[in-house]
């Protein structure tokens, strides 16, 4: 079989992405994942409402990694295809322009090398692969490329719409939640296997290599390039090389850096690429908590959540945003948003911000560092501004509906926060323009090594405080068509 001109490692939004636009351009692109297969699933969805959901929950895996720093540090990830957006709850906001200037403020080690509109071509491309649905855009949030209209309870459309002429913007969260009316054998509205990988399968220019664990780029410093990746057949057990063109990691974020530093050589001895010693640094993650809100009075029992994005940027400190996702508690009350009902309990998920650091990181295990089994070391620990944030959030959501007439009373327990529990680790190949700070310059190239692309949430500079997989895809698409150029 002759050697493909790009090999895309991970089957994930990411790498899908990536993978799309590389086969669109007409390149021979060959994919590698770790996965056997996808999990098996079933949703079903009328007149938009989500009536069952159901997905395989064997391919989660939470046991990957030592804990240094906080212990109770968590690390979820799934090596199936499709990855984590077979379990995702597909909550897709845009960036906001100053998302990508609000690190600088703080220093420069925090300026992305990109901007919202170097991003806007390309978070169109991923929003129509998602099938986006949302409703009217508000402070923030940038409207998307929508294909379907996200609808709210009358009396939540007119708080929205009151709550965010006093100045506290709120409106519903774009999702990725499947057509209105579908039956689909997945375990989400969305999931980049069955609906990104799986048609690129008709191609003639792509193939995917299932059950392929990769453990290495090669480097080779004669050609002064990456010459391929090397793999492990998880069936056979077997090692296997396959030479690339160019290469494409985007097996998320944690699985991506370990593979970077796997890939060691006498010109890189630290990891591919890690000249400056920025690889796997400057992790970061959202701090999340959840709590049940109890509200004054009894509102529509919405089928669609309600977002609260930050404060504004010029009244809060850099890196300091806090985010509210409004939804249902319970079972019960869902069934009511069926029938128009109405309840006065909500579910409050909170994200915060992290200033990423130096000394926030991932390393592999010093015992068995070329082990594909062997645990990823993770020493993130949160600090009191980062706790305060979460805090401070209950005061603000008073403030909110207090403006609108209403007492909004969060209720505890308020749970520990600890890192991992949002799922949104980032950061640890980040973009910037030095490579004194960043692994990679702004088409998410090595900058030591440029025929190597990492372009997932692994690259991040900063870590809004919204959801990060749109973002990601977008980057992906960005990346992917800059090399096909």
């Amino acid at each position: 079989m002759s050697s493909p001109d790009v090999v895309v490692v991970g089957s994930g939004p990411c790498g899908a992405m990536a993978a799309h636009q590389l086969v669109e351009r007409g390149l021979r692109v060959t994919m590698l994942d770790a996965g056997e297969r996808a999990p098996r699933g079933a949703i079903v969805r009328v007149a938009d409402r989500t009536v069952a959901k159901w997905v395989e929950p064997r391919h989660i895996r939470s046991d990957r990694h030592v804990a240094e720093a906080d212990p109770a540090t968590e690390w979820y990830s799934s090596l199936s295809q499709g990855g984590l957006s077979n379990y995702w709850t597909s909550a897709v906001p845009r960036f906001a322009p100053e998302d990508f200037l609000d690190g600088a403020r703080r220093d420069e080690r925090f300026d992305w090398p990109i901007r919202y509109d170097d991003l806007v071509p390309y978070y169109e491309i991923a929003e129509r692969a998602l099938g986006v649905t949302a409703g009217t855009p508000f402070p923030n949030i940038p409207a998307n490329i929508s294909a379907h209209v996200a609808h709210l309870p009358r009396d939540w459309e007119e708080i929205c719409a009151r709550v965010t002429a006093a100045g506290h913007p709120m409106g519903p969260m774009p999702m990725a939640k499947g057509a209105p009316w579908m039956v689909a054998p997945r375990g989400t509205g969305f999931d980049s296997y069955h609906c990104i990988v799986k048609p690129l399968m008709r191609s003639a220019n792509f193939a995917l290599v299932r059950s392929a664990r990769v453990r290495r780029v090669r480097w080779s410093s004669a050609a002064g390039r990456a010459e391929g990746v090397e793999y492990v057949d998880r069936t056979t057990g077997a090692s296997v090389f396959m030479e690339a063109g160019a290469i494409v990691i985007a097996a998320g974020a944690l699985d991506s850096t370990q593979i970077l530093m796997r890939s060691t050589s006498t010109d890189f001895p630290s990891g591919l690429g890690n000249a400056s010693g920025v690889l796997g640094r400057y992790l970061h993650d959202h701090p999340r908590q959840w709590w049940p809100a109890e509200f004054s009075r009894r509102l529509g029992a919405m089928n669609h959540p309600v977002y609260v994005p930050r404060e504004p940027y010029d009244r809060t400190e850099p890196l300091s945003g806090v985010s509210m996702t409004i939804g249902l508690t319970s079972a019960r009350d869902r069934l009511r948003s069926i029938f128009g009902g109405s309840t006065s309990a909500f579910g409050v998920q909170v994200f915060g911000t992290v200033v990423p650091t130096e000394d926030s990181r991932v390393s592999l295990d010093p015992e068995a560092d070329d082990d594909l089994d062997a645990p990823l070391h993770i020493a993130v620990r949160y600090d009191g501004a980062a706790r305060a944030q979460i805090d401070a959030a209950r005061d603000r959501f008073r403030e909110i509906f207090a403006a609108v007439g209403i007492r909004a009373e969060p209720r505890g327990p308020f749970h520990e926060l600890h890192p991992g529990s949002s799922v949104h680790w980032a950061g640890t190949v980040r973009m910037h323009r030095s490579a004194e700070h960043g692994m990679l310059d702004e088409w998410n190239r090595l900058h030591e090594v440029p025929n190597v692309v990492v372009c997932d949430a692994s690259c991040f500079t900063t870590g809004p405080e919204k959801n990060p997989t749109l973002t990601a895809m977008a980057i992906a698409a960005r990346a992917g068509r800059h090399i096909a150029l």
